[in-house]
Order: structure tokens, then C-alpha cells, then sequence
């Protein structure tokens, strides 16, 4: 059975479809559909982990582990410097809605939707292994042999290819805003989920939750027409992204974004 994988494209055509069904409401009622573009920039991988491969490095090490007849053990951890990821473009759609009618212009509720390809570099990461090796027995350990019990660090290197990732997000904000007549700065935040792609040396499929922050300035050109730019940040986290490395890390994003919106 072939599993079903939603698609950035899907996502943002999920987020226009409910902004038809928001066209129903009536016109005092402050809707807005949005469209905008911009640049992805400055994104990592933090804190980054890869505990299979720090695995399979510790039973190179201790080939005997391998065996679990010797009932030995080994406990590691395997962590390299962040990921520089590429700059990239970044598009997406949002819908809104401000409790005007309600007495609190100033608060709005925000659906976004959006996608950005901000691929691995190619790089040479500094790796460090703290690694616990257990015998099952230490009847065979004399002074320094290899079957006694050990604790160290192994520090390396690992290469990695040029990988190409894509993420697609879909978030709910809680926007604030100054209602002025023609310029309306706001700030907003909010969380929802983020779902990575990858292929090549990391290829894997992952939906985690993230955080999302941002700032603007919308300026109203008309009643109905606006123009705004905004700054973004993203926060997620990759949990045994895919089956070879087992990559761990928090990604990281900023986005500078401009665009134009509708109200109803």
C-alpha cells in the first residue's frame, strides 16, 4: 500500500481553498487573504546528533558487541558542528481574521502556509564520540586489555554531501497589531507543524511541531488593498530524521517576506 505524503503545493492550496470559504462572511466582518514571497536566509541545524552512526562506529571499536553471546555493552553519544543550510526562496499563502466586530481591533488569528528548499551544504563537520564500553565479564581483563571496562572520547571527522531538503509548514498565529488608518506595524506568534523532506546522504520524511515568531508593517494602500513586509522566524526539531544516521537537530530559520492582501 503506497502511504499518502502531503506536498508543499497541497498545503498552500489547502490554506486558499479555506480562504473561498471565509468569502461567505459577512463584509463587516474583517477577513484577509494573503499571497508573498521572499528569501529564506542564515538557516542551520543545531545541536546536531546522530546516534546510529556513533553506534556503528562504537561496534568497529568493540567488535565483540556485536556478539551478544559476551553480553557486553556500550552506551555513546555522536555529535558533530550545526549544518549550514542554503539561502532560499520562500512562498506561501495566509488567511486571517481581526476581532474588530468584537470590540478588539487590535486582535487578530492568522492560518499560514508555506515552503521553503533550504538545502544541506557540502561541508566537513568536526565530530566528538563520548563512548562507555561494559564487558559482559572481566575475567579476561589484565591491566590495560582491550576487555576491560573503558570510558573516552573519540574526536574525527564525518563529510557530507550536498543534500537536498525541502520544508512546508502550516501554522496558526496570534497576530497584534496598532489599527492605524494607513501604516498598521504588528507582531505575532504561534506554533503548528513543519514537515522535512531530504534525499542523498540524509533522505528521510519527518512531520515535527515548531514555533514561529514574525513582525511587520502593513501599509493599506486602499480599503480592501494592502501591501506588507514581514520577518520571520522558525524553530523545529528532527528526531531520527533517516535510517542510516540517525540525524538529530534543531532547525533554525529566518525569512524576510514581502506580499499583498485582500480584506473583506
Amino acid at each position: 500500500m503506497k502511504l499518502y505524503r502531503p506536498r508543499p503545493v497541497r498545503l498552500i492550496a489547502a490554506c486558499v481553498a479555506l480562504c473561498c470559504l471565509f468569502t461567505i462572511s459577512p463584509a463587516s466582518a474583517e477577513w484577509y487573504v494573503a499571497g508573498y514571497g521572499g528569501l529564506s536566509f542564515g538557516n542551520k541545524l543545531h545541536d546536531v546528533s546522530m546516534p546510529d552512526e556513533g553506534l556503528r562506529r562504537a561496534q568497529q571499536q568493540f567488535p565483540s558487541v556485536l556478539n551478544p553471546a559476551t553480553g557486553d555493552t556500550v552506551t555513546q553519544s555522536f555529535k558533530t558542528d550545526n549544518f549550514s543550510l542554503t539561502n532560499s526562496a520562500v512562498y506561501g499563502a495566509k488567511v486571517g481574521y481581526f476581532f474588530t466586530r468584537e470590540g478588539y481591533s487590535w486582535l487578530g488569528l492568522e492560518l499560514d502556509a508555506f515552503t521553503s528548499k533550504p538545502d544541506i551544504k557540502q561541508q566537513n563537520l568536526k565530530t566528538r564520540q563520548e563512548f562507555t564500553f561494559t564487558p559482559g565479564t572481566t575475567t579476561e581483563c589484565l591491566n590495560l586489555g582491550t576487555r576491560c571496562p573503558q570510558v573516552g572520547v573519540n574526536n574525527g571527522s564525518l563529510n557530507v554531501q550536498e543534500v537536498s531538503l525541502r520544508v512546508a509548514a502550516l501554522t496558526a498565529n496570534l497576530i497584534a497589531r496598532y489599527p492605524g488608518k494607513w501604516f498598521q506595524p504588528y507582531v505575532g506568534v504561534g506554533g503548528g507543524v513543519f514537515y522535512f523532506t531530504g534525499s542523498g546522504q540524509f533522505a528521510g520524511q519527518q512531520f515535527a511541531p515548531g514555533f514561529s515568531g514574525l513582525g511587520g508593517l502593513k501599509l493599506l494602500a486602499t480599503e480592501q488593498w494592502s501591501l506588507f513586509v514581514e520577518g520571520r522566524y522558525n524553530l523545529s526539531y528532527l528526531s531520527n530524521f533517516d535510517p542510516v544516521f540517525g540525524l538529530n537537530g534543531s532547525y533554525q530559520a529566518i525569512h524576510t517576506v514581502a506580499g499583498v492582501s485582500y480584506h473583506f
